[in-house]
């Protein structure tokens, strides 16, 4: 597998995101790695949530803000 990886600026401090399967990402924010994912809501809408628990959280919206943003190319 190539290395697709890239970085994101979170809190002022760059991030590396890196890509995994089925639009999970794998976020090195804290001492621990988290997945997150993008999923869609009851309206179709994206989501991002941390795969384990399939929650929301302050940091999966803000990361997968982030995410989407680069990958559309906007900074």
């Amino acid at each position: 597998m190539s290395n697709n990886s890239f970085s994101v600026l979170y809190n002022g401090h760059p991030v590396v995101i890196t890509p995994l399967d089925n639009n999970i990402y794998r976020v090195q924010v804290t001492y621990k790695p988290a997945n997150i994912e993008m999923v869609e809501d009851a309206d179709g809408s994206p989501k991002w949530v941390e795969v384990e628990s399939k929650l929301e959280t302050d940091l999966t919206k803000e990361v997968g803000r982030l995410i989407s943003n680069h990958l559309s190319g906007i900074n």
